[in-house]
């Protein structure tokens, strides 16, 4: 038999028996991406957003380089001619170049002769004069919009990158800008967080859970649904506050509703929803043949054989979509128990949407009949026997 599907995030919100061995291999898959997804989580919120943090408070902390030495400790600026202003346009995004040439040491300017020489520990090579550079910057204003060629401008430097340019008292900064450098990686942390606590709680309530979830439609829109929107929710945090405890406590806030109207949905909709499906058995006039499988440790049960034969009487299971060769009958030992939707569980492949599954017991051997809608009414009317009396409460109702 072929193994499960994985099963879909919040699958679930009942508890039951010791998981079978079945079980923890369909929960190993979304148990071990979740674990990846915390792990990577926890490794960007423990190391790359504190480092960012702390070049952030150095850049903040960092003053002017002194008169007699230039290191790459303190800020450095130097003045620099604008040689060109592009706006380069790709992936319906815009980046904004800046051409510039320097033109000499700003304040704290080193003797020439010391500029080409060794270096201290810690000190930073003094960009030659003429040198020129393409400075890339964060949005078009204040300066880039107000700069053309042959305009003079102060360019700051620190860690050997300009971070940002000043032009006639306005200020703006460049992409190496460290400010703020820890809202990515955070979000991308807060995204992940999201994803991997689904899929832990999916492989949890897999496990835990008192019967297989059914392939139901809601069972997939609606978790899907709520990670959307918290991991939506929580990658904006980091950019509308600032720092990590208040972006950390306002994605806490924002999930906590969306969970709970969640698991709100879910069990108002297990309450209302039936497993078992009222289908009328329908006795077939003549021979029918259509699609279908059935599934289980029974001779006449293969996976490879996609028809059914329906007639007063007689069910069959064929290779051929006709129907006259290599029949497979059931045996009359063969009981119908109930209709219910595909179930995760469910031997061979996972079955067309709308798809059925006729549950039926061999003596104690469970057997599956999988065919479409309008044919298992067709599959319970040719398992009934004509001296039958009608079949259980759980099978009868008004065909559809």
């Amino acid at each position: 038999m072929n193994t499960p599907a994985s099963p879909m995030l919040f699958t679930s919100f009942e508890q039951g028996g010791p998981p079978s061995g079945r079980d923890r291999s369909a929960a190993l898959t979304p148990a071990v991406i979740g674990a990846v997804l915390v792990l990577v989580a926890g490794w960007l919120l423990l190391a790359s957003v504190p480092r960012t943090l702390d070049e952030e408070r150095a850049f903040a902390s960092a003053p002017g380089c002194p008169v007699a030495e230039v290191s790459t400790e303190c800020r450095h600026t130097v003045a620099a001619t604008v040689t060109s202003a592009a706006a380069d346009h790709k992936h319906r995004s815009t980046y904004y170049w800046l051409g510039v040439g320097h033109v000499q040491d700003g304040p704290g300017a080193l003797p020439g002769r010391l500029k080409s020489g060794p270096l201290r520990a810690g000190s930073a090579a003094r960009p030659a004069a003429g040198a020129l550079r393409r400075v890339k910057m964060e949005g078009r204003t204040p300066v880039f919009s107000a700069v053309r060629p042959g305009a003079a401008l102060q360019l700051t430097y620190w860690h050997g990158e300009i971070r940002y340019v000043e032009f006639r008292g306005l200020r703006q900064y460049t992409a190496a800008d460290p400010r703020g450098g820890y809202r990515l990686p955070l979000a991308a942390a807060l995204v992940l967080l999201s994803v991997g606590g689904a899929c832990l709680r999916s492989a949890y309530c897999w496990v835990r859970r008192a019967e297989p979830p059914a392939h139901e439609p809601w069972r997939i829109t609606m978790p899907l649904a709520t990670v959307l929107l918290i991991s939506c929710f929580a990658f904006g945090t980091p950019w509308v506050t600032g720092g990590v405890p208040t972006a950390l406590l306002l994605t806490a806030v924002g999930a906590t509703p969306v969970l709970a109207g969640a698991v709100w949905l879910a069990r108002r909709h297990q309450r209302r929803t039936t497993d078992t499906i009222k289908v009328t058995p329908l006795i077939p006039l003549g021979e029918q043949c259509f699609p279908g499988t059935i599934f289980g440790e029974v001779p006449y049960g293969h996976e490879e054989f996609g028809y059914l034969v329906a007639a007063p009487g007689l069910l069959a299971a064929t290779p051929d979509p006709v129907g006259r060769i290599a029949r497979r009958p059931v045996p009359r030992t063969l009981t119908a128990v109930r209709v219910r939707p595909p179930y995760w569980t469910d031997p061979g492949p996972r079955p067309a949407p709308g798809a059925q599954v006729v549950e039926c017991r061999d003596g104690t051997t469970p057997v599956y009949v999988v065919t479409e809608q309008r044919y298992t009414a067709l599959v319970l009317g040719a398992l009934r026997r004509p001296a039958e009396a009608p079949m259980r409460a759980s099978c009868t109702a008004l065909w559809a």
